[in-house]
Protein backbone atom coordinates (compact mmCIF):
# COMPACT_ATOMS: atom_id res chain seq x y z
CA UNK A 1 0.00 0.00 0.00
CA UNK A 2 1.00 3.72 -0.13
CA UNK A 3 1.13 4.06 3.80
CA UNK A 4 4.13 0.56 3.96
CA UNK A 5 6.12 2.63 0.92
CA UNK A 6 5.76 5.96 3.19
CA UNK A 7 7.28 3.65 5.62
CA UNK A 8 9.97 2.33 3.91
CA UNK A 9 10.73 5.95 2.39
CA UNK A 10 11.04 7.35 5.83
CA UNK A 11 13.66 4.64 6.91
CA UNK A 12 15.96 5.62 3.39
CA UNK A 13 16.45 8.86 4.53
CA UNK A 14 16.79 8.28 8.03
CA UNK A 15 17.85 4.36 8.78
CA UNK A 16 18.04 4.62 12.31
CA UNK A 17 15.38 2.57 14.70
CA UNK A 18 12.28 4.63 15.07
CA UNK A 19 9.30 3.44 17.56
CA UNK A 20 5.32 3.49 16.32
CA UNK A 21 4.86 6.69 18.04
CA UNK A 22 7.28 8.48 15.58
CA UNK A 23 6.44 6.77 12.71
CA UNK A 24 2.73 8.00 13.40
CA UNK A 25 3.51 11.38 14.18
CA UNK A 26 5.99 11.73 10.73
CA UNK A 27 3.63 10.47 8.56
CA UNK A 28 0.49 11.20 10.34
CA UNK A 29 -0.79 7.25 10.25
CA UNK A 30 -3.54 6.45 13.08
CA UNK A 31 -1.34 4.04 15.31
CA UNK A 32 -4.44 1.39 14.92
CA UNK A 33 -3.29 1.42 11.35
CA UNK A 34 0.05 1.61 11.49
CA UNK A 35 0.16 -1.23 14.13
CA UNK A 36 -1.66 -3.17 11.30
CA UNK A 37 0.97 -2.33 8.72
CA UNK A 38 4.18 -2.90 11.01
CA UNK A 39 2.80 -5.86 11.68
CA UNK A 40 2.35 -7.23 8.56
CA UNK A 41 6.33 -5.70 7.92
CA UNK A 42 7.17 -7.80 10.63
CA UNK A 43 6.16 -11.03 9.17
CA UNK A 44 7.73 -10.64 6.26
CA UNK A 45 11.01 -9.41 7.98
CA UNK A 46 11.13 -6.14 6.23
CA UNK A 47 10.87 -4.90 9.65
CA UNK A 48 12.27 -6.26 12.44
CA UNK A 49 12.17 -4.57 16.28
CA UNK A 50 15.78 -3.39 17.72
CA UNK A 51 17.09 -5.79 20.33
CA UNK A 52 18.99 -3.40 21.90
CA UNK A 53 16.14 -1.18 22.11
CA UNK A 54 12.62 -2.53 22.52
CA UNK A 55 9.81 -1.28 21.18
CA UNK A 56 11.80 0.26 18.73
CA UNK A 57 12.05 -0.86 14.62
CA UNK A 58 14.31 -0.83 12.20
CA UNK A 59 14.93 -2.56 8.29
CA UNK A 60 14.49 -6.33 8.32
CA UNK A 61 16.91 -8.46 6.75
CA UNK A 62 14.41 -8.96 3.40
CA UNK A 63 15.66 -5.47 2.42
CA UNK A 64 19.34 -6.22 2.34
CA UNK A 65 18.56 -8.73 -0.14
CA UNK A 66 17.29 -6.32 -3.09
CA UNK A 67 20.11 -4.39 -1.82
CA UNK A 68 21.95 -7.26 -2.68
CA UNK A 69 20.83 -7.15 -5.80
CA UNK A 70 21.14 -3.53 -6.23
CA UNK A 71 25.00 -3.40 -5.39
CA UNK A 72 27.06 -6.65 -6.32
CA UNK A 73 30.63 -6.88 -4.10
CA UNK A 74 31.16 -8.55 -7.24
CA UNK A 75 30.74 -5.92 -9.71
CA UNK A 76 32.26 -3.37 -7.37
CA UNK A 77 35.95 -5.83 -7.25
CA UNK A 78 36.30 -5.73 -10.89
CA UNK A 79 35.80 -1.94 -11.14
CA UNK A 80 37.94 -1.52 -8.10
CA UNK A 81 40.82 -3.52 -9.33
CA UNK A 82 42.70 -1.94 -12.02
CA UNK A 83 42.89 0.93 -9.77
CA UNK A 84 44.22 -0.87 -7.24
CA UNK A 85 47.01 -2.33 -9.13
CA UNK A 86 48.00 1.09 -10.30
CA UNK A 87 47.96 2.58 -6.68
CA UNK A 88 49.98 -0.63 -5.19
CA UNK A 89 52.30 -0.45 -8.58
CA UNK A 90 52.76 3.50 -8.48
CA UNK A 91 53.52 3.17 -4.47
CA UNK A 92 54.68 -0.05 -3.62
CA UNK A 93 52.08 -0.35 -0.94
CA UNK A 94 49.20 -2.93 -0.78
CA UNK A 95 45.98 -1.73 -1.99
CA UNK A 96 43.25 -2.94 -0.44
CA UNK A 97 39.45 -2.96 -0.65
CA UNK A 98 37.21 -3.28 2.61
CA UNK A 99 33.40 -3.54 3.72
CA UNK A 100 32.05 -3.43 7.00
CA UNK A 101 30.43 -6.89 7.55
CA UNK A 102 28.53 -8.04 10.47
CA UNK A 103 30.48 -6.81 13.67
CA UNK A 104 34.08 -6.43 11.66
CA UNK A 105 35.64 -5.15 9.00
CA UNK A 106 36.36 -7.25 6.21
CA UNK A 107 39.05 -7.09 2.77
CA UNK A 108 37.02 -8.08 0.03
CA UNK A 109 39.77 -7.66 -2.46
CA UNK A 110 43.73 -6.61 -2.46
CA UNK A 111 46.32 -6.18 -4.32
CA UNK A 112 49.86 -6.84 -3.28
CA UNK A 113 53.43 -5.41 -4.01
CA UNK A 114 56.32 -7.35 -5.07
CA UNK A 115 58.22 -6.65 -1.77
CA UNK A 116 56.86 -8.64 0.77
CA UNK A 117 54.67 -7.05 3.85
CA UNK A 118 55.64 -8.74 7.15
CA UNK A 119 51.99 -7.97 8.68
CA UNK A 120 48.99 -7.93 6.60
CA UNK A 121 45.52 -8.97 6.49
CA UNK A 122 44.46 -12.14 4.78
CA UNK A 123 41.38 -11.69 1.89
CA UNK A 124 38.03 -12.31 3.41
CA UNK A 125 39.72 -11.83 6.98
CA UNK A 126 37.19 -10.50 9.23
CA UNK A 127 39.47 -7.56 11.67
CA UNK A 128 37.55 -5.89 14.73
CA UNK A 129 37.19 -1.84 13.30
CA UNK A 130 39.50 -0.46 15.90
CA UNK A 131 42.80 -1.95 14.50
CA UNK A 132 41.50 -0.86 10.65
CA UNK A 133 41.82 2.43 9.23
CA UNK A 134 39.01 1.26 6.93
CA UNK A 135 36.81 0.52 9.94
CA UNK A 136 37.27 2.93 11.90
CA UNK A 137 36.50 5.39 8.59
CA UNK A 138 33.43 3.25 7.60
CA UNK A 139 32.15 3.06 11.38
CA UNK A 140 32.85 7.02 11.73
CA UNK A 141 30.80 7.33 8.33
CA UNK A 142 27.59 5.96 9.71
CA UNK A 143 24.41 7.75 10.68
CA UNK A 144 24.69 8.17 14.83
CA UNK A 145 21.90 5.77 15.53
CA UNK A 146 22.97 3.40 13.55
CA UNK A 147 26.48 3.77 14.80
CA UNK A 148 25.67 3.22 18.04
CA UNK A 149 23.72 0.26 17.43
CA UNK A 150 26.68 -1.40 15.44
CA UNK A 151 29.32 -0.22 18.06
CA UNK A 152 27.20 -2.04 20.81
CA UNK A 153 27.93 -5.25 18.88
CA UNK A 154 31.22 -4.70 17.48
CA UNK A 155 32.78 -3.42 20.72
CA UNK A 156 32.76 -7.24 21.84
CA UNK A 157 35.55 -8.09 19.48
CA UNK A 158 37.89 -5.17 20.34
CA UNK A 159 41.10 -6.51 20.56
CA UNK A 160 44.65 -4.41 21.22
CA UNK A 161 47.13 -5.50 18.98
CA UNK A 162 49.80 -3.06 19.90
CA UNK A 163 50.12 -0.14 22.83
CA UNK A 164 48.91 2.13 19.94
CA UNK A 165 45.70 0.30 19.35
CA UNK A 166 42.16 2.51 20.47
CA UNK A 167 40.14 0.29 22.41
CA UNK A 168 38.64 3.19 24.56
CA UNK A 169 34.94 4.07 23.01
CA UNK A 170 35.62 7.50 24.33
CA UNK A 171 38.93 7.79 22.46
CA UNK A 172 37.21 6.09 19.64
CA UNK A 173 34.29 8.83 19.15
CA UNK A 174 37.59 11.23 19.08
CA UNK A 175 38.67 9.58 16.53
CA UNK A 176 35.66 9.06 14.61
CA UNK A 177 35.02 13.47 15.15
CA UNK A 178 38.39 13.94 13.72
CA UNK A 179 37.84 11.11 10.72
CA UNK A 180 34.30 12.72 9.55
CA UNK A 181 36.11 16.21 9.62
CA UNK A 182 38.67 15.08 7.09
CA UNK A 183 37.27 12.57 4.92
CA UNK A 184 40.28 9.65 5.54
CA UNK A 185 41.18 7.27 7.93
CA UNK A 186 44.31 6.21 9.46
CA UNK A 187 46.38 3.26 10.91
CA UNK A 188 49.64 4.28 12.68
CA UNK A 189 50.90 1.38 14.06
CA UNK A 190 47.60 -0.08 15.10
CA UNK A 191 47.30 -3.38 13.47
CA UNK A 192 51.03 -3.77 13.67
CA UNK A 193 53.98 -2.16 14.74
CA UNK A 194 56.06 -1.30 12.07
CA UNK A 195 52.56 -0.96 9.90
CA UNK A 196 50.67 1.99 8.12
CA UNK A 197 47.46 1.93 6.35
CA UNK A 198 45.45 5.36 4.56
CA UNK A 199 41.86 4.71 3.96
CA UNK A 200 39.09 6.58 1.78
CA UNK A 201 35.54 6.14 1.38
CA UNK A 202 33.53 4.64 -1.74
CA UNK A 203 29.71 6.04 -2.04
CA UNK A 204 27.44 4.55 -4.23
CA UNK A 205 23.83 6.30 -4.34
CA UNK A 206 23.11 7.36 -0.32
CA UNK A 207 24.85 9.07 2.11
CA UNK A 208 26.84 6.13 3.94
CA UNK A 209 30.10 4.71 1.91
CA UNK A 210 29.32 1.22 0.14
CA UNK A 211 33.13 0.59 0.85
CA UNK A 212 36.29 1.87 1.72
CA UNK A 213 39.71 2.33 -0.42
CA UNK A 214 43.34 2.18 1.40
CA UNK A 215 46.50 1.33 1.08
CA UNK A 216 48.85 -0.42 3.37
CA UNK A 217 52.78 -1.20 4.32
CA UNK A 218 55.88 0.01 6.00
CA UNK A 219 55.51 2.95 8.40
CA UNK A 220 57.85 4.73 7.35
CA UNK A 221 56.29 5.80 4.45
CA UNK A 222 53.37 6.86 5.63
CA UNK A 223 55.74 9.37 7.95
CA UNK A 224 57.27 10.72 5.17
CA UNK A 225 54.72 14.39 4.46
CA UNK A 226 55.01 13.72 0.88
CA UNK A 227 54.28 10.43 0.08
CA UNK A 228 51.42 10.45 2.37
CA UNK A 229 49.65 13.60 0.85
CA UNK A 230 50.61 12.30 -2.86
CA UNK A 231 49.09 9.13 -1.85
CA UNK A 232 46.03 10.89 0.08
CA UNK A 233 45.42 12.81 -3.38
CA UNK A 234 45.45 9.70 -5.88
CA UNK A 235 43.22 7.47 -3.13
CA UNK A 236 40.77 10.16 -3.52
CA UNK A 237 41.20 10.70 -7.21
CA UNK A 238 40.59 6.62 -7.34
CA UNK A 239 37.53 7.14 -5.40
CA UNK A 240 35.58 10.10 -7.58
CA UNK A 241 36.21 7.75 -10.47
CA UNK A 242 34.76 4.74 -8.77
CA UNK A 243 31.64 6.61 -7.44
CA UNK A 244 31.54 8.17 -11.22
CA UNK A 245 31.26 4.39 -12.59
CA UNK A 246 29.14 2.49 -9.74
CA UNK A 247 25.93 3.97 -11.35
CA UNK A 248 26.22 2.61 -14.27
CA UNK A 249 26.90 -0.88 -13.44
CA UNK A 250 25.30 -1.78 -10.19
Amino acid sequence: TERTLQILDLYAADPGPKTLKTISEQLHIPISSLYRIISCMQKYNYIVEEPFYPNYFKLGYKLSQFSSIAFSENDLIKLARPFMEELTQNSNQASQLCILSENYICTIDQYLPRSAITYISELGEKLPINVSASGKLLTALLPPQKQEAFLKRAEKVFRKNTPYTIIDLERLQEEFNKIRRQKYSTDVEEYAIGIGCIAVPIYHTSDTPVAAIGVTGPISFYRNTRNFDLMLENLRRVSKKLEDLLPNVL
